[in-house]
């Protein structure tokens, strides 16, 4: 049979777009040879509401794999850089602690610098950071003359105008042969072995397909209306079901960090964008109205009565499905699960999930071993992901309502253990590498003043004078590579100039 007529290909069928569906085309298309699969997109014109977004730095991975460049990208997503997260208010009022990204300082004997700062403790232990450092003198994390540590590194990300990555994808997709199919799926049929045979449209038509990959969001049209997986719910562990999120003009200072803020219900986020401002708040319908929740967030960020401001309310459902691929089908996205805004999951764990599946992904032969790992695999990045969300919540000593109600909800046992040990032995446990690294457990335990018991005994084994050697070399490099980085701004402007030039 001719290859070139697209009969003899195996066939994949995106069901949904949006980002999750756009990212699943888009990486698809690189990474699976057109000769084998062809590529199909079953979505709507998506407008999305084109609020901002923040990740974390495995999306320069997606960037890599995609062939993209990083200014241009920038460009058309309204981006800019990322370096940390700051909390305020969280642990109480009138308190900050941060998250950056990468390691604090460096290794010593190839372990973490925490268990040996808890020897010295001289100065908190988010300074040891350049990200830190950087993040607060609002730096980029690139050189104009030269690779910086943090570039050199990827431990960087960016703040983007989601509505317009999803378009960025989709036109990456598109031109990479993948094809679209202007419609929404209603419901799909079975065949005798029990996979998902053929998707049904709204306007009656029928697309049949070898494999489907569900990014249909909360709905989940396949993998739970038509397969019939149970969804975990996680409400027990995470309160907040609800946001309200807004677009405001920039500002001329533009942050390379988001500032997450405590709030009587929840939190709101703040992330910067080259042309606007992202803001939003993240909250318990069951302990604030929406009402209360818009006039809170106007009020903590100064914004104007008489503003020309449309909030957009979303609904939001945390837990995540039992199975992710199950039969012919997998799901991405919101289909898969979803945990909250905090910590930037939403687009790492949908792209987490496509990466994992291209690497065991097979036109034919017994999947029920892959379906079985993948299974595995991705539970734990999902488990461990919701842990570290709700640890913000545990440790918080604020004496709202909600609050307290966060604070009483069970740990799993998973994250009980790593707490146990941490108190004990400063370390917390093996952990998945896809989601948060024992550097992030460290910045956000010292950060809430959250300390073990005692040192190890390994790191009580290097002598003194070499430590402190260390300690005083660490800050004495952070300071010389932040005199390398420019302003956030100046770089911004920077990529700007190449971009009219590289158009003119």
């Amino acid at each position: 049979m001719d290859d070139t007529s697209g009969k003899s290909k195996h066939h994949l069928v995106i069901v949904g777009g949006g980002t999750a569906g756009w990212m699943a085309a888009a990486l698809l298309s690189r990474q699976v040879s057109p000769k084998e699969c062809r590529i199909t997109v079953i979505a709507e014109n998506d407008s999305g509401i084109g609020v901002g977004e923040a990740t974390i730095p495995s999306i320069n991975s997606l960037l890599r794999t995609l062939g993209a460049d990083e200014a241009e990208f920038m460009q058309v997503c309204d981006a800019t850089w990322k370096l940390a997260i700051q909390f305020s208010d969280w642990l109480k009022p009138e308190h900050d602690y941060w998250h950056p990204f990468g390691v604090a300082g460096a290794k010593i004997d190839e372990r973490d610098l925490f268990p040996y700062w808890l020897r010295d403790q001289k100065r908190p232990y988010q300074t040891y950071s350049l990200n830190w450092a950087a993040a607060v003198a609002g730096k980029s994390p690139h050189s104009l003359t030269m690779q910086s540590p943090i570039a050199a590194t990827g431990a960087y990300a960016f703040h983007l105008n989601a509505k317009k990555l999803s378009m960025w994808l989709q036109q990456r997709a598109l031109n990479s042969g993948v094809q679209q199919i202007h419609g929404h799926v209603a419901h799909a049929s079975r065949n005798d072995a029990g996979d998902v045979a053929t998707v049904e449209l709204a306007d009656g038509n029928s697309v049949a397909a070898d494999f489907f990959i569900d990014c249909s969001g909360f709905e989940s049209v396949l993998l739970r209306q038509t397969l019939d997986d149970q969804w975990i719910d996680w409400s027990g562990h995470l309160l907040c079901d609800r946001a309200v999120a807004v677009r405001t003009p920039g500002k001329a200072i533009i942050p390379s960090h988001t500032r997450s803020l405590g709030l009587t219900a929840g939190w709101s986020w703040d992330i910067p964008l080259q042309s606007q401002r992202g803001l939003g708040y993240v909250y318990s319908g069951e302990f604030i109205s929406d009402d209360d929740a818009w006039k809170e967030l106007r009020a903590a960020h100064r914004l104007a009565d008489d503003a020309e401001l449309e909030p957009q309310f979303l609904q939001m459902r945390v837990g995540r499905q039992t199975q992710f691929w199950h039969h012919n089908v997998l799901a991405i996205g919101l289909s898969a699960g979803f945990i909250e805004p905090l910590e930037s999951t939403g687009l790492h764990l949908a792209q987490v999930g496509l990466e994992r599946f291209v690497e065991l992904f097979a036109i034919s032969g017994e999947t029920q071993p892959l379906q079985q790992m993948y299974n595995r695999e991705m539970a734990e990045v999902y488990d461990q992901a919701r842990d570290f969300v709700q640890l913000h919540y545990h440790l918080s000593q604020r004496e709202e309502a909600f609050w307290k109600a966060s604070r009483e909800l069970p740990l799993s046992v998973e994250l009980q253990h790593r707490l146990r040990l941490y108190s004990e032995n400063a370390t917390v446990g093996l952990l998945r590498p896809e989601a948060f690294p024992e550097s992030s457990y460290y910045f956000l335990l010292t950060g809430n003043g959250r300390l073990p018991k005692r040192p190890p005994a390994q790191s009580l084994a290097v002598e003194a004078d070499r430590l402190q050697f260390v300690m005083q070399a660490i800050q004495d490099q952070n300071r010389t590579a932040l005199r390398n980085l420019p302003l956030h701004e100046e770089m911004l402007r920077h990529i700007q100039a190449a971009s009219l030039a590289r158009a003119s």
